[in-house]
């Protein structure tokens, strides 16, 4: 099952968001404080970011459950389709078999 174009991108830039996350992780682990201080200024930036990664990985969870959602439907209608073409089938069937009544008579 191939993956759509638009789940590449969004996969692609959840990809990125987590090699920046992974990158700040290893520019904050420093023993030298005063660079730890110097970004106290982008706290609030972190935030933001941190709240991107969660509304991501929500967009993640509802883009699944909707597309688990549509493969369940086409499954419920190919099953629906499958039950009517058999109920033909056997209509076909019933009516080109001779009644109990026409053997006797015979």
């Amino acid at each position: 099952m191939s993956m759509t174009k638009r789940r590449l991108i969004f996969y692609s830039i959840f990809g990125a968001y987590q090699v920046a996350a992974f990158i700040f992780t290893l520019v904050i682990d420093t023993d030298n404080t005063s660079a730890l201080l110097s970004l106290y200024g982008y706290i609030s930036w972190f935030k933001y970011l941190a709240f991107i990664g969660v509304i991501l990985i929500a967009v993640d969870f509802v883009w699944s459950w909707r597309h688990i959602s549509r493969a369940n439907q086409e499954v419920e209608e190919s099953r629906h389709e499958n039950n009517t073409l058999k109920a033909k089938i056997y209509d076909i069937q019933e009516t080109k078999q001779p009644t109990p009544a026409a053997k006797e008579s015979k």
